[in-house]
């Protein structure tokens, strides 16, 4: 179960643990809230999707609709992720009377959600047979922070395609958005939220020399509620020639690929996918030091690290990296081999199947080859 499915990345996950799934099971996605554009992608892999659609904030009815259509498909496992399907589903997976319920958390919340949100949690931990995070650190977050026990927390690590990200080119992109062949080019994937700190990258990018500035562009990747609002600020800055709003894309890997830099200036994190898929495709990368990330990026040796919120560190690590080319691909090369040493989605996925066999006594065969 999970929210919607746009090309985020906790439904990017999803799709490619189902791609791994093993074939002693059925499976299905439901959406709580409404379908996305990747719900096609799922269905071409054999994986049904039922969208819900939750009327309103609050909707109690929800918690009944979803219990019965559970029990009409005698459900044996369900896995919930994000925040209305970990509210209704795991509630309405215990009154079905599924025998397995999981929830996986993609972040640590911001200092400031108060104690409502470690309250919260603990009463639905009550209906779960266990809580995965998604990196250590969001998995002592739960235990340290939210109050859950110890003993009902798994940590598995995200993981990505390694297959997808290994071989894109980014031949054209420079051209598709008119842009001169010489121009430098850093970019930034994802919703455009509060969490993800888009705001600091732009005043970052308009604090720069303008003889750096004149020659750079930026791709802001995604789409989001702050869309209109990040439009104004490009526009308040003075930085409308630098900044391209690149929309929704379904061939991130190519623009990825054609970055000299990639920079993720967020506030909360988890262990985000985007991060990972950047550091397969060989950019250098720029990260602030929150959630899982420090986990993966080792300052100075496989991507630089600076202070949520620190404009001014964004600003340096940015000239940093467009100042020594040769620094940066070093950088990059020393970022793809960490994931592929540690962030295989295959591994994640052969840690999921084992948890959901694990929680009904069966044996689990291996993971299968990833499908296409």
């Amino acid at each position: 179960m999970i929210d919607e499915l746009p090309r985020d990345g906790a439904e990017m996950l999803l799709l490619d643990l189902l791609r791994l799934r093993l074939p002693d099971f059925r499976y299905a996605v439901v959406c709580l809230v409404r379908g996305g554009v990747l719900q096609p992608e799922f269905e071409r892999i054999g994986v049904p999707v039922t969208v819900f659609g939750r009327r309103g904030r609050f909707d109690p009815m929800l918690v009944w609709r979803l219990a019965r259509w559970l029990r009409r498909h005698r459900a044996d496992v369900v896995h919930t992720h994000l925040f209305t399907a970990d509210s209704y589903g795991r509630v309405a997976a215990r009154l079905a009377g599924v025998p397995a319920v999981f929830s996986t958390v993609h972040n640590i919340a911001p200092a400031g959600a108060g104690p409502l949100r470690g309250v919260v949690s603990r009463i639905l931990a009550r209906f779960t047979t266990a809580i995965v995070g998604c990196s250590d650190e969001v998995s002592q977050a739960l235990i340290q922070r939210d109050g859950l026990e110890p003993a009902r927390v798994r940590s598995i690590p995200n993981g990505i395609d390694l297959m997808r990200f290994g071989q894109a080119s980014g031949e054209g992109v420079r051209e598709e958005f008119k842009l001169p062949g010489t121009r430098r080019l850093i970019g930034v994937v994802g919703r455009l939220h509060e969490q993800k700190g888009h705001d600091d990258l732009l005043r970052a990018l308009a604090s720069l020399p303008q003889p750096l500035r004149g020659n750079l562009s930026c791709l802001i990747i995604g789409t989001g509620e702050l869309e209109a609002e990040l439009r104004r600020r490009v526009e308040e800055l003075g930085l409308a020639d630098c900044v391209v709003f690149t929309g929704m894309r379904t061939d991130v890997p190519r623009l990825v690929a054609a970055l000299d830099a990639f920079v993720m200036p967020s506030r909360w994190e988890g262990l985000p996918i985007a991060l990972l898929e950047a550091m397969a495709t060989s950019r250098a990368v720029l990260c602030t030091r929150v959630g899982g990330i420090p986990d993966v990026v080792v300052h100075a040796t496989n991507g630089l690290l600076v202070d949520a919120g620190d404009v001014d560190a964004l600003r340096s690590g940015i000239e940093t990296l467009l100042a020594d080319p040769g620094f940066a691909q070093r950088l990059g090369r020393q970022a793809r081999a960490t994931v592929i040493e540690r962030f295989d989605v295959s591994r994640t996925a052969a840690a999921y199947n084992e948890l959901h066999c694990a929680a009904l006594g069966l044996g689990c065969r291996d993971t299968p080859g990833i499908l296409p």
